[in-house]
Parts: structure tokens; C-alpha cells; sequence
């Protein structure tokens, strides 16, 4: 007799097959949902098509998994924006529950260079956009400075970054030092450079300098004044706006020749022993210098400027000056990248995904600032007037509507992000001044001096 519970080899290929084709089809449902779901908000800027064009030029090729290169990317800026500033909490709020490891291993496969590239793409889109309006009378200002960042205690990252030594020994934590350069009309990142803490920042600067253009307009503190950094500045093609060195005194210098009382050209000697070690050096360095009064950090100062811009009819001496005191929005972009986008400690535990991580969090800043300059242009106003905080917010706001919004609604909801954005005013504070003091007592906690590992390892038995 048949037996009618058992099926023929050919129907178990057919149901074989259609299992096959529903699993298919589940998985590229999810993986539309997971490539579609994070920073919405922002995808009008940074296309999918785009990420997918620069993973083919650099020749990484991947495998149809869920944690596509696109799912990666958008999850590690969302992380930059999120209000913890972990990769898991900004997978939770992306609505996802997958597991932090699979997620660590998507992220250790997506190549450094691809980050590169991608940030190399958008400074270039933002500067053709941009055109002519980032330019001072045919310059890029760059301001530049330099800043330290905090990590994971773990082997390889104190391998490589070192801790800092003080008065009681080495640090808790690797740090690493870096060196970011802005452009001072559009708020937008020009290059970066990160090293261990040991590493000086005028040797970030110059590593930094190759990748700036000819022409641009360097504009920094005492820290980046001197003549073997001006020649240095000149033999890069670029010209430079900093104060003089503290140990210059400007009225034992040479005069060549005097505009005004307050504004005149001089010949700056070179250092004695750089000449002696290097005799093709040339022995003066002509400069253009400028007394300035300004507060800075409430208190009224009166110091002198270094130029390389030596026509005062083309470069006249009060724009110089508002140019240095412009200088100062280096330090709250600063602020913007380790205290709103979680930069200040680092979640990676190795040293190439620190760097990756490093790049996700300067491009979140780009792409909110350029956020920000679509919008000032729209609304014609400034873009260092439009909030950048409530820009951030709007940003994952409108993330969430879009995420869940139709097709034929994405444009109108981007629009009105951008008049959201437009009408985010800054009031104008030029005396304003906050302290860096806390009000609030924090919680106090003993301090943990060696690492958690090995604490579980001594005290396991008494936990």
C-alpha cells in the first residue's frame, strides 16, 4: 500500500526550492529595512549610490549579507548623534536588537580607505556647492588646532597611542592627539590628523599641510608662529595669519617699510642654529605685522599679528584682524565634535577602528554643517547664525519621520527640515562669556586603577 505521508523527491526539491525563495525574500525585506532606516534625514546628501560607487573604487567587494557597507556607515554617524554616543544604543534606536559582535565584525570588515574616500568626496561636493562664497578675496581661511582624545583601555590602543605621565604616573586610559583644520567661512573639516600623545602638534600640522590647497590662508595661534614655520607655510604655497611668538619682540625688528604707526613690514632673521645645520635656508623672512587689541577670555589685550599678506591695500589690516579673531570658532567646532558628536572618548578597541570611527563622527559634523549651509542660503542668511544643536536635533527628528513616511513624502519632509533649520537663529553675543565651571555636584565614585579585567581576576571569589 502508498504511503501518502511521505513525498516524492520531487516534491521535496519543490518545497526545498520555495523555502529557499521565501528565506531569499525575508532577508532582502530586512535588508532594505535595516539600509533605509537610520539618518534619513541625511540621505539626500550622501546617497546610497554614491557609498556603493566608492566601496567599487576601492575594490571592496562584499557579500550580500544583512550589515551591508550602507547599513554600516549610516549606523556608526548615528552613533556620532546619539544621545549616549555607543554603537549599540544607536542600534537600539534604529529599532534593531542584533548583538554588538556581529556588528564589531561588520564594522572591522568596511576598509579604512573606503572612509577616506568618502570623506574626500564630500569635501569636494560642499566646495564645488559652495563655490566662491568660501573664499576671502580669492583665499580659503583654514583655522587649525590641535586637541586630545580619550579611549578604551586596552593593550594594542595603549601600544599605539601611549598614556600621558604626570605627577602620579601614567594616565588610566591611552590618549592620542590630533590636529583638525576647518574652513572658517563654511565650518566645514579640510583635513585631520590623529597619533599617539607624545606626538607634537606641529608635526601633525605638517602631515596636515599636503592636503590643504595652494593659496589657503592659514590662521592659528602663538602655538603655530615662527620663522621655520613660516618659510615652511611658504614652501607649501600657503600664506598665514597667526600672533607672534611669545618670545618675538616686534620693536628690535628690522622696518622695511611702515604704513601706519600700527602696520608695517619687517625683515624676521633666521634662527642661527637652523642655519647652521642648513646653510640653503635663506637668512630673513619678510613679514607683515599688525597691533591688535582684542578680549580675549574677557580681558582686553593688546598683542601684535604676523602676515604673510603684504598688501595693505589688498588685504586691509582691520579684515586681518577680524580674520584672527574668526579664529575662535575652530575651538567651538572643537567642542562640537567631542562634546555633542562623542568624540571625546573613543568606543573602538582596536587602533584602525578608532580611525574609522574618528572619520564616521568628522563626516556626521560635515553633513550636519552642510545641512546647515543649504539651509542658510535657502533662508539667505549666515551659516555661523543657525544653531548647530537644534540642527542635530531636527536631524534625528525628521530621521524617525522619514524612516517611516512614504516614498512620496521624503521631499516635502526634507524641505521642511530645511525651514526648520533656517529659522534656528543664534542671537548675535559677541561679549558673552561662560565659564568653564560646573554648578552641579557630580557623583563620586572610587576610582578604578587598574583594568576591569584584572579586577574581576582578584576579586571573583568575593563577588
Amino acid at each position: 500500500m502508498k504511503d501518502l505521508g511521505k513525498k516524492s523527491p520531487t516534491q521535496e526539491v519543490y518545497v526545498n526550492n520555495r523555502d529557499i525563495e521565501w528565506r531569499k525574500k525575508k532577508l532582502e525585506e530586512k535588508r532594505r529595512e535595516l539600509e533605509s532606516g537610520q539618518l534619513n534625514a541625511l540621505r539626500e546628501l550622501l546617497p546610497n549610490d554614491v557609498i556603493l560607487k566608492i566601496c567599487e573604487e576601492c575594490q571592496y567587494y562584499f557579500r550580500n549579507r544583512l550589515l551591508s557597507p550602507l547599513v554600516i556607515i549610516f549606523h556608526m554617524m548615528s552613533a556620532a548623534v546619539s544621545r549616549e554616543g555607543s554603537f549599540q544604543s544607536a542600534w537600539h534606536l534604529s529599532g534593531q536588537s542584533r548583538q554588538s559582535g556581529s556588528l564589531a565584525k561588520a564594522r572591522k570588515r568596511l576598509p579604512l580607505e573606503v572612509w577616506i574616500q568618502l570623506d574626500k568626496w564630500m569635501k569636494g561636493q560642499i566646495e564645488t556647492e559652495s563655490g566662491d562664497q568660501d573664499r576671502w578675496r580669492g583665499h580659503r581661511m583654514i583655522g587649525v588646532d590641535g586637541t586630545c582624545i580619550s579611549m578604551s583601555d586596552e593593550p594594542e590602543l595603549a601600544k599605539r597611542f601611549g598614556k600621558r605621565w604626570g605627577r602620579y604616573g601614567f594616565s588610566r586610559f591611552p590618549l592620542g592627539r590630533m590636529l583638525v583644520a576647518f574652513n572658517l567661512k563654511t565650518l566645514i573639516s579640510v583635513g585631520h590628523e590623529v597619533d599617539g600623545y607624545t606626538t607634537s602638534e606641529l608635526e601633525l600640522l605638517g602631515r596636515c599641510l599636503p592636503k590643504l590647497q595652494r593659496g589657503d590662508v592659514l590662521v592659528g595661534d602663538r602655538r603655530y608662529a615662527g620663522v621655520k614655520l613660516y618659510l615652511q607655510y611658504q614652501q607649501a604655497g600657503l600664506e598665514y595669519i597667526t600672533r607672534t611668538h611669545h618670545r618675538l619682540q616686534v620693536e628690535r625688528l628690522k622696518t622695511i617699510e611702515r604704513f601706519t604707526s600700527k602696520d608695517f613690514l619687517v625683515e624676521l632673521p633666521m634662527n642661527p642654529e637652523s642655519l647652521r645645520r642648513d646653510p640653503s635656508l635663506p637668512k630673513f623672512v619678510r613679514i607683515r605685522v599688525i597691533k591688535t587689541t582684542a578680549k580675549i577670555r574677557g580681558k582686553e589685550e593688546t598683542f601684535w599679528l604676523v602676515t604673510s599678506l603684504l598688501d595693505p591695500q589688498q588685504y586691509p589690516a582691520t579684515e586681518i584682524q577680524g580674520w584672527y579673531k574668526t579664529r575662535w570658532r575652530v575651538e567651538t567646532l572643537i567642542e562640537e565634535l567631542k562634546v555633542w558628536l562623542n568624540s571625546d572618548v573613543l568606543r573602538s578597541k582596536t587602533a584602525e577602528g578608532v580611525e574609522k570611527e574618528l572619520f564616521a563622527r568628522l563626516i556626521a559634523l560635515n553633513l550636519i554643517h552642510w545641512l546647515i549651509l543649504k539651509a542658510a542660503k535657502q533662508s539667505q542668511k549666515e551659516p555661523d547664525r543657525l544653531s548647530v544643536s537644534a540642527t542635530l536635533r531636527l536631524a534625528v527628528s525628521y530621521s524617525l519621520k522619514m524612516s517611516a513616511a512614504p516614498v512620496w513624502q521624503l521631499r516635502s519632509l526634507y524641505e521642511e527640515l530645511l525651514h526648520h533649520v533656517g529659522n534656528s537663529d543664534v542671537p548675535y553675543r559677541p561679549d558673552r562669556i561662560e565659564p568653564r565651571m560646573q554648578k552641579r555636584e557630580q557623583k563620586r565614585y572610587s576610582k578604578l586603577k587598574i583594568p576591569r579585567s584584572e579586577w574581576k581576576r582578584l576579586y571573583a571569589m568575593a563577588a
